[in-house]
């Protein structure tokens, strides 16, 4: 079982129903399911999706996405050594530094993302879904 670590911006792409993002998204994680990867999430990213969820459509429409998320991934938590390390990792920002340290922390296989930029110096693959989907043998979605 491979331990995937899912980045914030896709679970955003997923909760807002973003036109041009939305399936490859969902697509990249129903693919972990399918394969039995254990999906992971920081647990710092669970108010971002709560925040763009609840301004997009609502507080309900933000605890309902938070909701959603905990049902079906692992939170990884942020601790002090998660966050020292962070600021060590060299990223465009800090939150980046918080993924990055949460999936050396868990010793994630993947992490998905649409900014993989921001994780070119991690030892870990990164993809972004079309990208993951392709590795793992899935065709190319079709929107």
């Amino acid at each position: 079982m491979s331990r995937v670590l899912i980045d914030t911006n896709i679970w955003v792409d997923i909760v807002l129903n973003r036109p041009n993002h939305v399936a490859e998204s969902k697509c990249a994680v129903m693919a972990c399911f399918d394969q039995g990867d254990e999906v992971l999430v920081p647990a710092t990213s669970l108010k971002d999706i709560f925040y763009f969820a609840a301004k997009s459509a609502g507080a309900d429409a933000g605890y309902a996405a938070v909701g959603l998320v905990l049902e079906i991934a692992t939170i990884v938590q942020v601790d002090e050594l998660v966050c020292r390390n962070a600021l060590s990792l060299e990223r465009p920002d800090y939150e980046d530094g918080i993924v990055s340290a949460c999936a050396l922390a868990e010793q994630a296989s993947a992490i998905v993302t649409r900014d993989a930029a921001s994780f070119n110096d991690l030892p870990i693959p990164k993809y972004s879904p079309a990208e993951f989907l392709a590795v793992r043998g899935y065709e190319p979605v079709s929107v």
